[in-house]
């Protein structure tokens, strides 16, 4: 997986991703997205159950999440492996699981819906912070299983905010691009001018404000031209970086957000920050947080 945190674009090569799953309609997403990229890196696909000690967990959800794993299968044609773990902590066993395999990349869920809320488990935030490995971790709304089942992404929103970790959002997407799921699918690269509370939003024009436009399109046009992937770059301007997100995603009708995280979680500390927690919480498209190696 060192094409998602290389300087320049290199072709996407994996040969092994590992689905952690303990039987959430919501992993659903974190299968789909492990078969799209999959599938043209010819990879193959680990699900693991984690069965925790004295957890309780929904059979009926678990069978549907392996009914749609073999179609998927034989849908992409892409070859995968089952496994059931019981252990206190199922960190413990996606961290030994990983290791054990050799795997190139995990892909997890990171929440369920409950009171409309996201609440973030102690088993992503562990994983996170320990793995050598990069980690895709995926907030998603789920209203319809059924519909989440569709092997289809139309439009794929990408917040770039001027960070390292914002080009592993690019590597992804334009990775994603490479599977028949997304061959089809627009990217939008968002850039968003924090304004000050005071400054009025006719400011938009103002000088520093042009000049940092003209170079946000002036790096995706060279990105573009890097993968030879057409990417639409946005620039906006507001006083609040999350809602601007969550608004031109809401307005677009995007699929997807990919988002490049900035620091690991440290060991008693939140497992987002304040912009990155509330686009996953509010937004009602899926989002995929992107957690480089230590």
């Amino acid at each position: 997986m060192n094409f998602l945190f290389s300087e320049e674009w290199k072709e996407p090569r994996m040969n092994r991703i590992l689905v952690p799953v303990q039987g959430f309609p919501a992993e659903v997403s974190a299968i789909n997205l492990a078969f799209y990229l999959a599938e043209f890196s010819k990879a193959r696909i680990s699900v693991l159950h984690c069965k925790e000690r004295f957890s309780q967990i929904s059979e009926y959800w678990l069978n549907r999440l392996s009914g749609h794993v073999k179609s998927l299968s034989v849908l992409l044609q892409v070859p995968f492996s089952f496994e059931e773990i019981t252990r206190f902590r199922a960190s413990d066993a996606i961290l030994k699981s990983s290791h054990k395999q050799e795997c190139d990349l995990i892909i997890m869920t990171a929440a369920q819906k409950s009171h409309h809320k996201y609440i973030y488990g102690s088993t992503a935030r562990r994983v996170a912070r320990k793995t050598n490995v990069p980690l895709l971790v995926i907030a998603s709304w789920l209203e319809d299983f059924a519909k989440h089942q569709e092997p289809v992404l139309r439009k794929i929103l990408i917040p770039i905010r001027s960070k390292r970790q914002d080009f592993s959002a690019l590597q992804l997407a334009a990775a994603l691009k490479k599977s028949s799921a997304a061959k089809t699918a627009e990217l939008i690269a968002l850039n968003i001018t924090l304004l000050p509370l005071v400054t009025s939003l006719t400011a938009t024009d103002a000088p520093e404000i042009r000049i940092e436009r003209e170079r946000f399109i002036q790096d995706v046009t060279v990105f573009s031209k890097q993968t030879g992937i057409k990417i639409s770059p946005v620039h906006v301007a507001a006083r609040e970086l999350s809602d601007a997100a969550i608004e031109i995603a809401t307005e677009k009708q995007v699929d997807l957000i990919i988002l490049g995280i900035h620091q690991k979680p440290h060991r008693f500390g939140g497992f987002l920050g304040r912009v990155s927690r509330k686009i996953a919480t509010e937004s009602n498209a899926a989002v995929v947080m992107i957690f480089g190696m230590n």
